[in-house]
């Protein structure tokens, strides 16, 4: 009698659900971002000394940037600056595309001249959500971290009526280089210290 090999092919799984997730409404959502946008070069993130959590590496407890490098502050008013983040499925990949819209008032000859080196860079971005969570767990979040951030928009247009002739910016995940996560998280401990730490990142 002639024998076969039978071959069995197991489907990989990454990834499975293993708690509960339920509303918080003593702390209900709130949608927006403060009106403080940081913005570090990407090769300078790269360079950086991060830590992060043990159980869950979406967490980021701690960034210390290399010597003589800072982040930088880019100011906005009246919810101007706006994130946001979209799971894309691919053939072969789970991905995430991560986008922040934001305005820059400042349109004097300095600003242009960081606007024009942004569009020839690649950053990370931290944004402080409106919505901080029951402990401040919610508060920060790190967009652009495995590939970074490039601007794809920068228009002004000097006869808007809602922005008064700012920039109106666009920066995102490339097309060809997408995340493979969500934004991660920044924080340690409580609001306050975590707060800290972020505000540490930008010299005044």
């Amino acid at each position: 009698m002639k024998k076969f090999n039978t071959i069995i092919l197991l489907a990989t799984i990454c990834g499975k659900i293993s708690s509960n997730v339920s509303i918080d409404c003593d702390n209900p959502l709130q949608a927006g971002a403060e009106d403080t946008l940081i913005l570090i070069n990407y090769d300078d993130w790269q360079s950086s000394d991060i830590t992060y959590n043990v159980a869950n590496p979406q967490i980021i407890e701690n960034v210390v940037l290399p010597s003589g490098v800072t982040g930088y502050s880019y100011q906005g008013k009246n919810n101007s600056i706006a994130p946001k983040y979209e799971f894309i499925k691919q053939t072969f990949a789970e991905v995430y595309n991560h986008e922040i819209n934001f305005k820059v008032f400042d349109v004097a000859p300095a600003a242009k001249a960081q606007l024009e080196l942004m569009a020839k860079g690649s950053m990370v971005a931290i944004v402080n959500n409106k919505f901080k969570g029951a402990s401040g767990n919610a508060a920060y979040e790190v967009y652009g971290t495995n590939a970074g951030l490039v601007m794809s928009q920068n228009i002004r247009d000097l006869i808007n009526q809602e922005n008064q002739g700012a920039f109106d910016v666009i920066i995102k995940s490339s097309e060809t280089a997408l995340e493979p996560h969500m934004p991660k998280t920044f924080f340690i401990t409580n609001l306050a210290t975590t707060k800290a730490i972020v505000d540490g990142l930008v010299t005044a």
